[in-house]
């Protein structure tokens, strides 16, 4: 099946392939936990998924739910739901994404920096699949999606949160994020950074330097986590 999966298509245009290709997992959800899908993650390799699911296990017991910044695809969401439920835990998860690729004035103005490359800007994105998907993978009730700009919906949602995983590549939506949950971050609760080492997103790790650099007196420990993730605990009071 990985086989048919790699050869799907190949003579259509790239957006075909792709409507194909999802087509095909929201009819056999199954194929999700492939090599070769991988749950449509995020993280590179499933070390790093245990690094982030081992930050999420330490703060099941910190009040407050659970919020990802940048989730693309929900494939880590997907997988931190599916570990709450393994865990008994009743947190939900709040997917905040523009869910249609990086704002084009902000992704420009990384490009001017030199802190990002013109690769990628995840436009193929989808609410409506991500939301059938969910559904199909039987975390629609622990996963709420948050579609638009973080400057237009991170002040509404009700928190406190124990746990944020920030992965939205840019510095001024990294920075924004940070500086916006962290005041609502749970004494003792965790907020974990992806990208910190990408060269591919050089504007990640400035954004982490400057919020650590404001919230040094608050962190409790912080250091590199796997790979390019990167870690910071609150101090409890």
């Amino acid at each position: 099946m990985n086989r048919i999966l790699r050869n799907l298509g190949r003579c259509l245009p790239a957006r075909w392939r792709q409507r194909l290709k999802r087509g095909l997992l929201l009819r056999c959800p199954s194929l999700y936990a492939t090599q070769y899908i991988r749950y449509e993650q995020g993280l590179t390799c499933e070390e790093e998924v245990q690094a982030l699911l081992s930050k999420l296990d330490a703060t099941l017991g910190v009040p407050g739910d659970v919020i990802e910044c940048g989730c693309f695809l929900c494939g880590t969401t997907y997988q931190m739901a599916r570990h709450l439920q393994r865990r008994g835990s009743g947190k939900r998860i709040y997917a905040c994404d523009t869910f249609r690729g990086f704002d084009p004035a902000e992704f420009a103005r990384e490009i001017r920096r030199g802190h990002a490359g013109q690769d990628r800007d995840f436009a193929e994105n989808d609410f409506s699949y991500v939301r059938r998907k969910i559904e199909r993978l039987g975390v629609s009730q622990r996963i709420s999606l948050v579609q638009g700009l973080f400057q237009e919906t991170l002040a509404s949602l009700p928190g406190p949160f124990a746990f944020a995983f920030i992965d939205c590549d840019l510095h001024d939506s990294m920075l924004y994020a940070a500086r916006a949950i962290w005041p609502r971050l749970s004494p003792g609760g965790c907020c974990v950074f992806d990208d910190y080492t990408n060269e591919r997103f050089r504007g990640a790790t400035k954004a982490v330097e400057v919020f650590l650099a404001e919230q040094g007196h608050t962190i409790a420990d912080h250091g590199p986590l796997l790979h390019k993730m990167y870690f910071a605990h609150k101090a409890a009071r």
